[in-house]
């Protein structure tokens, strides 16, 4: 590198956090993630079930 520094600024650290939150994903515990999407799951079922339950009346509701 050919160029030669005109300035120069000094930085004393007196403290360093490697672990700032900022910059570190979330951990989530495996069982809890298990949970949530066995949650999610149920509720699919459900609704998928509720709209199979509203498309068979309103069929019927339209052969009549």
């Amino acid at each position: 590198y050919k160029a030669r520094p005109e300035q120069i600024i000094l930085f004393t650290v007196s403290a360093w956090d490697s672990n700032c939150p900022q910059h570190i994903p979330q951990r989530f515990e495996a069982a809890d993630v298990a949970a949530a999407l066995a949650e999610r799951d149920k509720r699919i079922e459900r609704l998928e079930q509720e709209i199979a339950r509203l498309r068979s009346a309103s069929s019927a509701t339209f052969k009549e």
